[in-house]
Parts: C-alpha cells; structure tokens; sequence
C-alpha cells in the first residue's frame, strides 16, 4: 500500500522530524488532544490565581479602573484605599508587567467571568 504522500518535493508543506507520512502527524494530534482532555478532567489543568487586596505584594502597581480607564501608577496602599471607597476589589490582572497591573473590580463577578471564559 502507498504513501497519502508519494512524491515529497511535490508536497506544499512540511512533516514535522520522525513522520513518514500525514497519517503520523493526524495520529500524534489525536494523542495530544486526549491528552488535553484527560488532564482537564484529572484536575491537573487550573483555572490562573488572582492575587485580591491584601495578597499583592508589589510595593506599586499600575492600576486600571472599573470601566477600563487608567488611573496611574500608584502605591499599593493608595489603590486599596480607593478600592474600598468604591466598594470593590483591586485583583491583580498581570503580575510580571513592571509595575504589575490591577484592576478595581467586583472580585465575584471577576472570577465568575474567568471561569466562563476558560470553559
């Protein structure tokens, strides 16, 4: 029995290194997408951990308002205040960013987002 591929130079693109053939590559996607789905399952896949109020550790931290608009580079003690007087969290969005980036929202609502995102 025959190659899919019979003539490699005729071929528009290129198998990855160790695959003979198209069906070598289509079986090793099969693998890795059950794969997926089994670590999904297992619980071995998380949702990211936000860090909320008092959790930040960055002494400053650029921060985002409820509505998306910037307010600054700020300390980190001066964000907390704002957050409470509006009556929200400040979560932290991005921590490697210099300075990391928080935002000031209903930390509930943010969560409850994420996860119907990942889903």
């Amino acid at each position: 029995m025959g190659s899919i591929t019979p003539n490699p130079k005729k071929r528009g693109y290129l198998l990855p290194p160790g695959c003979k053939d198209l069906v070598d590559v289509l079986q090793d996607k099969a693998a890795m997408a059950s794969l997926g789905t089994r670590l999904r399952e297992s619980g071995k896949i998380r949702a990211p951990v936000f860090r909320v109020n008092g959790r930040i550790r960055a002494p400053e931290v650029q921060v985002v308002g409820e509505r998306g608009e910037q307010l600054g580079i700020m300390a980190v003690s001066d964000a907390l205040r704002m957050a409470q007087s509006s009556g929200v969290d400040l979560v932290e969005i991005s921590p490697r960013a210099k300075p990391p980036v928080c935002r000031l929202v209903d930390f509930g609502k943010f969560r409850y987002k994420m996860a119907k995102k990942t889903k």
